[in-house]
Formats: structure tokens, sequence, C-alpha cells
């Protein structure tokens, strides 16, 4: 059994010194208390909110999306690497962000080639996001399986996924995936880079029909903007009708 935990559910319109009331951090998430994804400048607040200054004492690896700093934070991740050897899987624009360190082994990705980062296979994607259609960085959605052979698909940050994405996609069947969801129902110009939720109606509809999901497989929404949606309540009875749970801070998935 594999747990994951959400370090932070929300888009980067969060402001962490305004958290009255319900509060999204950015967008980070940790399994098995071992694999981390995304390590952003909030981390260390969720691990004060729930009390646990060693929550990431066992963190042995650590996967970046892209190069936004709402998703990493050399600091952040800096601090873990001065309490223990980490291993590190992203792009080349990213380890030059990081740069060297005695406690840090570098894994860089090539988008499709499967790697090995401790116990866990990681497959990254190409992800329709700024950072790709600017060239400046990959962006990547990731294919991550765990020792026991369970499969997670973690897909922030992105568009319709491109076409060379899907296809491997439906090389695997997946026991929780997780989509980007930034937009809610509306137009925003942010749909050209996330995705809006009829955007996200007509994809999950897409994933059944190819049959990507394990029996029991779990949906989840995340990284939801403040400025662009409801209420959490209310997005998450939307987001219900099609199978999807809408993420939060300190939400717990097992699988």
């Amino acid at each position: 059994m594999n747990e994951i935990l959400f370090l932070g559910t929300g888009a980067a319109d969060w402001d962490i010194e305004n958290d009255g009331g319900f509060f999204r951090r950015n967008s980070a998430a940790l399994i098995n208390g071992e694999l981390m994804v995304d390590c952003g400048s909030q981390i260390f607040d969720f691990a004060q909110s729930i009390n646990n200054e060693n929550l990431y004492d066992g963190v042995t690896d650590i996967i970046i999306t892209h190069n936004h700093s709402d998703h990493l934070n050399k600091d952040s991740l800096l601090k873990l690497a001065e309490k223990q050897k980490i291993r590190v899987g992203c792009d080349e624009e990213v380890k030059g962000i990081i740069g060297n360190h005695p406690n840090i082994e570098f894994t860089v990705f090539t988008p499709f080639k499967s790697e090995r980062l401790g116990k866990y296979e990681i497959i990254p994607l190409m992800a329709n996001h700024r950072t790709v259609i600017e060239g400046d960085s990959c962006a990547f959605h990731y294919v991550i399986k765990a020792p026991d052979g369970k499969k997670l698909f973690y897909g922030l940050d992105g568009a319709w996924f491109l076409t060379s994405s899907w296809r491997e996609m439906k090389n695997h069947k997946f026991d929780v995936m997780i989509f980007d969801c930034t937009v809610g129902d509306s137009n925003d110009w942010r749909l050209f880079e996330h995705n809006t939720i009829p955007m996200l109606r007509m994809m999950i509809e897409g994933v059944k029909m190819a049959n990507m999901l394990a029996d029991g497989g779990i949906l989840v929404a995340s990284h939801l903007a403040r400025t662009l949606h409801v209420s959490h309540e209310e997005t998450a009875k939307i987001l219900e009708e099609i199978d999807v749970i809408t993420a939060f801070d300190g939400m717990k998935l097992e699988f």
C-alpha cells in the first residue's frame, strides 16, 4: 500500500501572508514519506501547520516538474539537503538553478526515457506549459511506478496533453491520476497552459475511454487558482460529478 500526502494544492496566486480561512499552499506532494514531487517555498510551512518538523526526514528523492518559482525553491531544497543525501530528478535548467551540493545527486531527465530514482521508476512526459512553449525549460508530467508496481500519474501545470505524452500514457494503467485544474469554469487566458473544468471533463472522458485507469483507480484535481474558482466545497461538488476528488492541503490518499 502506498500513500500520497498533498503538501500544497494551489496555483501561484495564493498569498501565504493572507491565509485567513481556507488556504492552499503552492503545489507539492509527498509519496510514502520518501519521494517528493516539487519543492516550493511553503513546504516547511505545511510541516509546521501539522506540528511535524520531522516530516521530511525520510525524503530520499525529489522530482521537479519545471522551473517556475511556485514549484521550485532552491533554499527549500538545500535546507532538505543539509540533513540528508537526496537524489534530484529534473531537467538541465533546474539542475543549473539548484547548483552543485555534496548531498545532492542529480538525474537529468530526458522526455519519455524511464529512469530509476531509488525505489521508484520515473517516466517524464512533456507538459503543455509555458516553459516548453517558450523554449526556456522542460515542463514535465510524470508516470511514477512505486516499488509494489502501483502507478501514479502526476500532471500539474499543463493544458491539453501533447500527443506524444498521451501515447505514452496509454501504455499504462494508473491507480491514481492527478490533473491540473488551475482554471475554473471560465475562459481565462491561462487555459492555454492550464486546464479549465470543461477541459477536464473532456480529458477524464478520454482517460476512461482509453481504459487508462486500474480497477478502483482514483482521479484527483489539484493546482487550483484562488482567483479562478468558486469555494472548495462548490468545486468539489462540481468535480464529483465526473468522479474527480478535489485535493486540499493535508489530504492523504492510499493506493
